[in-house]
């Protein structure tokens, strides 16, 4: 069990709890080889982590309970938490229930609400990696500039924006599926005499109270900060291009009862937590149909906009018609409400371009704005850490890939031996969570690494025929799916129209899977 969660204020050090079995030994303190005339001195180390989230983390601490204490994990941020550390913008929340955006080893009987906000699920990333003596091996505010591997010392070697070089034997980007805010750029964008900023990098020192505010995008960061900041702007725009189906969300505060019972009878959270998730097993067969999951699904979204959109041309506006599912389901209770308030102006259209004082829409109307918020999404089909891997052939992996990503189990990539990339090309199931996968992922990235080590094993990397009928097999499943380039324009999609992001089995399949490494999938050299 976690301890209460810490304010953001509070000194957050803590000792493991019943779900350790012992005290974890201390962090072992790098190696760092004599500098070369002219060059940075290089650490060496075991394994090398990249991002201190729920992946980094997962994989750091099942890798020490197998003995693997050699460990660095490097960070952008300032803080722990990986995506919820970098995010922070009003109305934050997860969309998936509290229970299951958890981690098994480490459940936390204190959630406030059934859908957890932001900085609480920060704080208890947090709250984890002290609980489970991992913060000593996190170097924070820390850009990696290059990782590329070497064949002649068969390691990888890292370097950073301050010019640290780390060699490790195993690497392990756990960077996550969202890479960084996408700030698009329209004309007359740097004419403009107001403020600009993304939702993905908030500027908090900005009021906008009394201001009229453009707000770009429609997805799943402006249905959360839209309602927040409706209340205190003057004028709200809102550009819908393309709407999205909105669900309503089961969101209520956790009685405090819960919490007592779930602190007394950890067991019982356990099982809460693995009934909730077998519940969401049957829905894998709904979006396996689509035609069925229309029939199923539309009404309850359709439902959300009438309760509270009066205007039939609204309702008819706001109703997608793209299959819910291609595109990533959306939960809120006051999305819609907020779109229906007076100081609320909804535009159907895209933004043409940007002016000193104001924006133009598509169809020519021009608006007169203080502040412009883009909520346009983040680099998910190219992320900024594509471009600096490189593998065996000296390849980056957006070359590798081609805008066409493909990989083992979501972690495993031919031609970038020893490495497993968490959260990769098509490592998402349905029913669960990032943290769920994560979890799942680190006790396979652990076994792989642990069986290489006590082997003499000094190169693994996963065979080519081996990650081609794995692709090929989820393949034929994902054709079932109603995630097609015919249904909708989707970041779901890869440039060649393939969903590059679900792996379409029930999570016991996936489980049993990454439970069970396979040295045979791999070619090795000792």
């Amino acid at each position: 069990m976690l301890p209460r969660p810490c304010a953001a204020e509070e000194s957050c050090t803590m000792t493991a709890t019943a779900n350790v079995s012992k005290a974890p030994k201390a962090p072992k303190s790098p190696k760092a080889s004599k500098a070369s005339a002219g060059k940075a001195p290089v650490t060496t180390v075991d394994v090398l982590i990249i991002g201190a989230g729920p992946s980094g983390i997962s994989a750091c601490i099942k890798l020490r309970e197998q003995g693997i204490t050699d460990i660095v994990m490097l960070d952008l941020a300032s803080r722990i938490g990986g995506t919820w550390a970098m995010n922070d913008y009003p109305g934050l929340r997860c969309d998936v229930p509290s229970e299951i955006y958890s981690l098994g080893y480490a459940p936390n009987p204190n959630w406030s609400r059934s859908y957890a906000p932001q900085d609480e699920i920060r704080q208890y990333l947090d709250d984890v990696a002290h609980q489970f003596g991992i913060v000593g091996h996190i170097r924070l505010n820390t850009a990696v500039t290059d990782a590329r591997w070497d064949t002649a010392s068969l390691r990888w070697l890292v370097t950073t924006a301050g010019g640290e070089v780390y060699s490790a034997r195993v690497f392990i980007p756990a960077s996550g599926f969202i890479g960084e805010a996408e700030m698009p750029s329209f004309p007359g964008q740097e004419k403009f005499r107001g403020t600009i900023f993304h939702s993905g990098m908030w500027n908090h020192e900005h009021d906008l109270r009394g201001e009229r505010v453009a707000v770009i995008g429609c997805g799943a960061s402006a249905i959360q900060f839209l309602p927040a900041i409706q209340p205190l702007v003057k004028k709200l725009i809102s550009f819908q291009r393309t709407p999205s189906w909105v669900l309503p969300k089961l969101d209520f505060a956790m009685p405090k009862i819960v919490s007592r019972v779930f602190n007394r009878a950890p067991a019982l959270q356990k099982l809460v937590r693995n009934m909730t998730l077998l519940g969401f097993e049957p829905s894998l067969p709904l979006f396996m149909n689509e035609r069925v999951l229309r029939a199923a699904a539309h009404p309850l979204g359709i439902f959300n906009i009438n309760r509270s959109i009066s205007d039939p041309e609204m309702r008819e506006k706001l109703t997608p018609h793209h299959t819910l599912g291609c595109k990533r389901p959306l939960l809120s209770n006051d999305w819609y409400e907020a779109l229906a308030k007076p100081n609320v102006e909804v535009l159907f259209q895209g933004l043409s371009h940007i002016t000193e004082t104001g924006v133009v829409a598509e169809d020519g109307s021009e608006y007169e704005v203080d502040t412009i918020i883009f909520g346009t999404g983040y680099a998910v089909a190219e992320p900024a850490i594509y471009r600096i891997i490189k593998g065996a052939d000296g390849r980056s992996l957006s070359e590798t890939w081609q805008g066409e990503p493909r990989a083992y189990q979501g972690m495993a990539i031919h031609g970038f031996p020893n490495m497993f990339m968490m959260l990769g090309p098509n490592s998402h199931n349905i029913q669960g969570s990032v943290m769920w996968t994560a979890e799942h992922q680190a006790t396979y990235i652990a076994s792989a690494v642990k069986l290489a080590f006590t082997t003499g094993i000094s190169r693994f990397e996963v065979k080519k025929p081996v990650q081609d009928a794995f692709n090929s097999r989820i393949d034929k499943l994902l054709k079932r799916m109603p995630i097609r380039p015919d249904v909708c324009k989707s970041y779901y999609l890869d440039e060649g129209g393939r969903n590059h992001f679900v792996w379409p089995e029930y999570g016991v399949v996936i489980k049993h899977k990454l439970h069970n490494f396979k040295i045979a999938d791999y070619s090795t050299r000792p």
